[in-house]
């Protein structure tokens, strides 16, 4: 792991109480758009490995919809709260570039974690999801839109700077498409609060077919 990942699990480990508190109790549609476009593509009681899960969130707001979901993430502050909140679910401790999962799974979700690596690791961990995903099965990721790499300030905490890799949607598709992950749809929404990063959201929702 680079100077960089070991940065942003530091900083993810010291906000993760505030970051909980922030972003756990969110449930409006809006919200909710990226994640109920995701479950669209899926029947219940599908397994599901929730890639850079965070504080369990998303994991729960999966399962409290029929869903069977593990969660991965490395902040430790992260998988403690997740663990602590939502009991029920299954957490790994793990880095999600050399995660394997030791079932086939129905869908992947990996939401606002991805672009925390260079681009070669975001490869990587797309040829790693597809030792674990069923052929056929759902990849869901969100982004954030832009162009090359950035150091910006860390919302949660102040004089903290954080590193981003960017994507417009092209690159985006042309990378999944690289790796056999055909689009199915796709969505962009605005950020709408002041203490998430301030990039258009994007939404790529595609199906693993080679």
């Amino acid at each position: 792991m680079d100077d960089k990942n070991k940065k942003a699990i530091a900083i993810y480990d010291a906000i993760a109480e505030e970051y909980a508190n922030k972003f756990d109790p969110i449930e409006s549609d809006d919200d909710l758009i990226f994640p109920n476009t995701f479950l669209s593509y899926l029947e219940p009681e599908m397994e599901i490995v929730d890639l850079g899960c965070g504080t369990g969130f998303s994991a729960n707001y999966f399962v409290k919809n029929n869903m069977r979901v593990d969660g991965v993430d490395l902040s430790k502050s992260m998988i403690a709260i997740a663990q602590r909140n939502y009991p029920k679910i299954i957490f790994h401790l793990d880095d999600i570039r050399q995660f394997k999962s030791d079932k086939m799974v129905d869908a992947v979700w990996a939401g606002y974690s991805l672009f925390h690596f260079e681009q070669k690791d975001f490869e990587d961990t797309l040829k790693r999801i597809k030792t674990y995903l069923k052929l056929g099965g759902i990849l869901g990721i969100a982004m954030q839109e832009g162009k090359g790499e950035v150091e910006i300030n860390e919302p949660f905490l102040s004089g903290e700077k954080i590193y981003i890799h960017l994507y417009i949607k092209e690159e985006l598709l042309f990378i999944l498409k690289k790796y056999g992950f055909e689009v199915v749809d796709q969505k962009i929404k605005k950020a709408n609060i002041d203490y998430e990063f301030s990039f258009n959201k994007i939404l790529l929702i595609a199906k693993h077919l080679k």
